[in-house]
């Protein structure tokens, strides 16, 4: 993605071509042109690419005794520093005019990793339950360039060391099967280490760099040569075309695009081919050379305009930035990367490196002032700043009560809710959205004189048997299971994302997602609806003599509530209609249905909090100003004491 040529490489306007057939498919991909749902595998293209053209410019210098450590860290910076630098300039600036604090705080994290090539670490560290969704991170793409400034880091002493003691294959051929065996590892069992990690993508940069060393024999078959280029070309539109966001990645399934990005490059090392013909295409070329840039420029423009209008840009839309962003990175490869690659930069050595360092040190300041600034929330109106505020009214023992492990439950680590003397009587089981009603049930039971616990496990409702994609859900269950079915607890109160579960899917504005619920009964991906109902049977049945209470769905809104509501005080342009009864029922029909099977069946009592967020016939996101909810589905804690007449029934 961001190497450029050496002197001792000679040009190949094919592996241009090769890096457009790589930028293309991801720009296509982030701004969701169908059909490049696999076009994020550009990004391990540009991989192979790099590994290829870093090991082959290192080995050339070293055998002709003019390799030095200073020189090539200097056209490193030369190559990376000026247009990411200018790009962050521009994306902080408008993220000063556009982001609201929260969002501010997320962006300033990102930016300091950013200033010391770490992105792909802190978005690691990001990712979880109640992370944003990428389209909110204008720094998200950095993540690729963070890893390959990490091997640029790492690989040339590695590299040296090898030829020293004659083995650079061998190490390189380690680092390769390793690396893939990490990442076969990870991509099940780490699976945001796998993405965003340098161990688990260095084969793929390893991948290129054995093309380089020449570990695979020439070919002088014509023949032979149209084969693999053909193949690899047609490996890498396979993946493209049919890889979707669902697609478990980058273990063996980046094979395809990776093989088939080494297939035209050694292709193209033995001779001319017509795939290669076709990738020194000038038009091709072009978009190769601007291809940094154009990575650089296209996912801030994105993010920023689907931040300021809550929504999916239209097609037009779409179009537009597709253009602003090639206008951009034309812009920036004329008169940022062509100047000081080629121009008076190249000669003031010692005044790029001071330039450079102070490029990471004032990126670096920018960042800690964000941070101590809390956001900088006083750039707002003090109506504007009530409102945000409400994103973070959360219950607030979240991080200590909320997520635990199946062992902590099995410790009897759970905490207590309403009365915290006396003996517990009840237990609150569900997931994410029982946190966001525990403080009505809390304020109840205290109220009442009552003593509880809450058991809430992430994306795990208290379904029994049920393999969900989180891994540890039925160990979690089956735990809770053994508390919940212990004499001195009476009540069992389980509240869940209902919907979300019985449909195998997310709600309006939202980021696509996709739920499979499997038991030992079926696994199909239509029979969601089936393993449903199945582990919510299963549950109550485990429970005899217990009085039983499921808390219904709250109504999803589908996009951030108190986010909108300020972005509506701000610009009366932005008007988004919450959700009306209609569109609930449709929505959890199948979920109220089978709760009054439950209800009329086995005496579940069912608590149903529309009643009181719908009343009007549209579901309420506000009161008096106030927001509801804290995201697009979990009710704030102001939210959540608006159920207390609900619960009052309960306890």
């Amino acid at each position: 993605m961001s190497v450029g040529r050496g002197v001792s490489n000679p040009y190949r306007p094919e592996i241009d071509g090769l890096r457009a057939l790589a930028i293309l498919p991801v720009l296509f991909f982030h701004f969701r042109i169908p059909p490049f749902g696999g076009g994020f595998v550009g990004v391990d293209i540009f991989f192979v690419i790099s590994g290829y053209l870093i090991t082959q410019l290192i080995e050339n210098e070293r055998r002709e005794g003019r390799f030095s450590f200073g020189r090539f860290y200097e056209r490193r910076v030369r190559r990376i520093f000026p247009a990411l630098f200018a790009m962050l300039i521009v994306v902080t600036a408008a993220a000063f005019l556009v982001l609201f604090p929260s969002d501010m705080l997320r962006y300033a994290r990102s930016l300091l990793a950013t200033a010391f090539f770490g992105s792909n670490i802190e978005f690691w560290h990001e990712a979880g339950y109640f992370d944003v969704v990428a389209e909110e991170k204008p720094l998200l793409h950095l993540w690729s360039i963070a890893v390959e400034e990490q091997f640029y880091l790492f690989f040339p002493l590695i590299l040296v060391l090898a030829a020293r003691l004659r083995r650079t294959r061998v190490v390189v051929g380690a680092i390769f099967v390793l690396s893939f065996a990490f990442a076969t590892w990870s991509v099940t069992h780490a699976p945001s280490a796998a993405f965003y990690l340098l161990p688990s993508r260095s084969w793929e940069l390893m991948l290129g760099a054995l093309l380089a060393l020449k570990v695979f024999p020439g070919s002088k078959s014509r023949w032979t040569r149209e084969s693999l280029a053909a193949g690899g070309a047609a490996l890498i539109a396979a993946a493209i075309f049919l890889y979707t966001r669902d697609t478990p990645f980058p273990g063996p399934a980046a094979l395809l695009p990776c093989l088939g990005a080494g297939f035209i490059i050694y292709a193209a090392d033995c001779g001319e081919t017509r795939v290669g013909g076709a990738l020194a295409f000038a038009p091709l070329v072009f978009v190769g050379r601007i291809s940094y840039s154009l990575y650089l420029w296209h996912w801030p423009l994105y993010v920023f305009a689907r931040y300021l209008t809550f929504r999916e840009p239209a097609p037009a839309s779409i179009a537009l930035l597709v253009a602003l962003s090639f206008l951009l990175a034309i812009a920036s490869y004329i008169f940022i990367e062509t100047p000081f690659r080629q121009g008076m930069m190249v000669r003031a050595k010692r005044r790029l490196a001071v330039a450079g360092g102070a490029a990471m040190g004032l990126t670096a300041a920018t960042a800690a002032l964000l941070l101590g600034g809390d956001g900088l929330p006083q750039r707002l109106r003090p109506d504007l700043r009530a409102i945000l505020a409400e994103q973070d009214d959360h219950e607030p023992r979240i991080d200590t009560c909320f997520g635990l492990s199946p062992e902590n439950v099995r410790s009897g680590h759970l905490c207590r809710i309403g009365a915290q003397s006396g003996t517990p009587s009840f237990i609150l089981w569900g997931d994410s959205h029982a946190d966001a009603v525990l403080p009505a049930i809390s304020e109840v039971a205290a109220r009442e004189g009552r003593s509880g616990l809450f058991a809430g496990g992430r994306s795990c409702p208290p379904l029994l048997d049920v393999t969900t994609p989180r891994a540890e859900c039925k160990a979690f269950n089956d735990a809770v299971l053994a508390l919940a079915a212990r004499a001195d607890i009476r009540e069992v109160i389980l509240e869940a994302r209902w919907a979300k579960y019985a449909e195998g899917s997310t709600y309006g504005f939202e980021p696509e997602g996709h739920v499979l619920l499997a038991d030992d009964e079926g696994e199909a991906e239509a029979d969601n609806h089936a393993v449903f109902v199945r582990g919510l049977e299963r549950t109550i049945k485990a429970l005899p003599g217990k009085k039983i209470v499921i808390v219904a769905s709250v109504p999803e809104i589908g996009w951030p509530v108190p986010a909108v509501l300020a972005r509506e005080k701000l610009a009366s342009s932005v008007r988004i209609q919450p959700p009306d009864q209609v569109a609930y029922f449709a929505r959890q029909k199948f979920v109220l249905a089978t709760f009054a099977r439950l209800h009329d069946k086995d005496g579940v009592e069912v608590v149903y909090p529309h009643e009181v967020l719908c009343g009007s016939g549209v579901c309420a996101v506000s009161l008096n100003g106030v927001p509801l909810y804290r995201d697009e589905h979990h009710l704030s804690v102001f939210g959540a004491h608006q159920l207390t007449p609900l619960i009052d029934r309960v306890l």
